[in-house]
Order: C-alpha cells, then sequence, then structure tokens
C-alpha cells in the first residue's frame, strides 16, 4: 500500500510538471488577415513627429502595382488597449516613449506572443530619440516585416506542395520549387510551364522557363525584359485572337540585385499586358544564376485582379514561391 502511494504521488508529480511545461510552452496561432500590421503607442506619441513618421514608414506605397497600395494595412492602439486578444496579431510594433527607460533601442522577436508573429519593440526616452531611432531603421523594419510575411507563406508552400507540379518542374528544370496545391498546371513544354490559381477575382500564377547564359549582358534589364517578351509571345495567348501577354513598358520596370538561397538573382517588378486586348496586371520576375549548367532559369509571377486593388498580397505569394528555388 504504501508502495503504491509512492508510485501515485510520483505521478501525479511528473503529470503536474509536463502540464506546467506544455502550458508555458504553448503559443496560440497568429490572428488576422495577411498584411495586417498593430502600432501600439499612446495617442500623444501618434501624434509625435517620430510617431508619424513611424506610421508613414509602414504606410509607405509597395512598389510594382498597378494602384498604390501600402505595405502593411495599420492600425494604431494606446496601451491600455493591448490585450491578449491583441497580442495575437501576426506583425506587431511596441513604442514605449518614457524619461525612464533603461535603453533608446529598436529589438526585433519572433513568436513573442503567438506563432508565427514578427514583432518589433521601440524604446526611446523622448520623441526626437524615436524620431532618431525611426529613420536609423526604417530599412530594417521593412525587411523584418516583409520577410515574416514572405516566411508564412513558404512555410505554407511546404506544409500543402503540388507533388504533379512539384515533380514536373523537377523533371523540366532540375530545381526544387515548392508549388502549393492552389496552382494547376496550365501549359507544359520542353523548357517552359505554366501554372495557374484560377478564382472568382481573377487569376494569379508563375511561368518557369530558362534560356542560355551569354556574359553580363544577360541579367541587364534589357536583355531579360526582351527575354520575357519573347517567351511569353510564343506561349502566352490572349483571350482573344491576336493577343498575347507582354510587358507594359509605358510603367517603370523595377531592377534589383541580390542574393537568395546563396545564388545571384536579379529581381524585377512592373506591370505585364496583353497585346490587342484590355487585360493586365502587376508581375515580379527573378533570374536565377545557374553557373554549373550555364544557364538562367526564370520564375516570373503575375496577378490579374481587375475588380479589386488587393493586388500586394496576392503578388507577395508569388515572390514567396520563387524564394523555394533550389538547384539540385
Amino acid at each position: 500500500m504504501r508502495y503504491s502511494k509512492y508510485v501515485l504521488l510520483i505521478m501525479v508529480v511528473i503529470a503536474g510538471y509536463a502540464c506546467k511545461d506544455k502550458k508555458s510552452s504553448h503559443k496560440p496561432n497568429v490572428g488576422g488577415k495577411a498584411g495586417e500590421m498593430l502600432v501600439v503607442m499612446d495617442d500623444k506619441i501618434k501624434t509625435s513627429p517620430g510617431g508619424v513618421e513611424l506610421q508613414n514608414l509602414l504606410r509607405e506605397t509597395y512598389l510594382g502595382l498597378p494602384q498604390e497600395e501600402p505595405h502593411f494595412k495599420m492600425s494604431v492602439a494606446p496601451h491600455r488597449s493591448f490585450t491578449n486578444f491583441m497580442k495575437t496579431i501576426r506583425n506587431v510594433v511596441v513604442v514605449t516613449v518614457k524619461s525612464n527607460v533603461k535603453e533608446d533601442a529598436v529589438k526585433y522577436y519572433k513568436d513573442r506572443w503567438a506563432r508565427p508573429q514578427a514583432v518589433v519593440g521601440i524604446t526611446a526616452k523622448d520623441t526626437a530619440t524615436l524620431k532618431r531611432l525611426v529613420d536609423e531603421h526604417q530599412l530594417k523594419i521593412l525587411s523584418f516585416f516583409n520577410k515574416a510575411e514572405r516566411d508564412r507563406f513558404i512555410a505554407s508552400y511546404k506544409k500543402y506542395p503540388s507533388d504533379e507540379l512539384v515533380k514536373r518542374v523537377d523533371s523540366t528544370f532540375s530545381v526544387r520549387l515548392n508549388v502549393p496545391t492552389s496552382l494547376n498546371n496550365k501549359k507544359s513544354l520542353d523548357s517552359f510551364i505554366w501554372m495557374q490559381e484560377d478564382a472568382d477575382w481573377g487569376f494569379q500564377g508563375m511561368f518557369v522557363y530558362e534560356f542560355p547564359y551569354v556574359g553580363d549582358g544577360t541579367f541587364s534589364k534589357e536583355y531579360l525584359l526582351n527575354k520575357r517578351d519573347s517567351i511569353l509571345n510564343k506561349n502566352v495567348p490572349g483571350p482573344s485572337a491576336g493577343s498575347f501577354m507582354t510587358t507594359e513598358h509605358h510603367f517603370p520596370v523595377i531592377y534589383k540585385k541580390a542574393s537568395i538561397n546563396n545564388k545571384e538573382v536579379v529581381e524585377l517588378r512592373g506591370l505585364w499586358k496583353v497585346q490587342n486586348d484590355m487585360m493586365g496586371g502587376p508581375f515580379i520576375l527573378q533570374a536565377h544564376h545557374d553557373k554549373k549548367n550555364n544557364r538562367v532559369v526564370i520564375t516570373d509571377g503575375f496577378v490579374y485582379s481587375p475588380e479589386k486593388p488587393d493586388k500586394r498580397d496576392k503578388i507577395r505569394q508569388m515572390e514567396a514561391l520563387m524564394y523555394t528555388l533550389n538547384f539540385k
């Protein structure tokens, strides 16, 4: 009897610790929609130059879209309203301005109150210091939250891949691309694949194609756009006779070099149109340099949503898919 009571006591203690550990380690899933942002700062800080500058930063125009859209759909709440429910929002900036703060700083946190969450904490002794911190960290703040949005999409693609399209891209181009189940095979050729999701709001999709690397000029804006227009003209017909997809050259195309997955990449953002028709929308293209095989692999994402201006998150989804590309 004494032995059984001892065993029971040990089991209760172990169960208690297990429950305590589980409770302390558990964090809820983030709430809200992609692109939503909460800024926590009191009213008088909100109207100060630093507070205004922070709001303007987060509302900066997202480049490469036909209509202006901000980087984030932002709301502001004072500290007194920052409830546990609000702590589950996916993107949060907490601004604390007090004369007795220990450190003037901008700090970055992942999964602070929920998962997968991105939180930036800004502490400053006065509003002038707040403005200085926002000025100094503006690029890093935007990059931190944009990456968090992208990583959430990537995690979803890895969790729910389209086995058929992943294999098709692999067999055609010898690359791994975590194509999600939302995309369907529209056209597959020896060196061109067209994947697309059709919806009541329009469609979004991606082309994957390749061509030889012929020297430094291969990655110039002009060369890439000429190749794009030539390949889309041949492979992407429009809805009416004689129509085809091409680049809208009357809209500026944004050109950027980057390193993604340890590979040199050139990125283009701009607008596409259907020649001899009225269709159009934004596109994002990444040119991936495969030095081993002396070639360029293109991932070219596009969105068509004529009735609604919210194209930002749909382009973000296509951009996130591009970040999953890896050469084998």
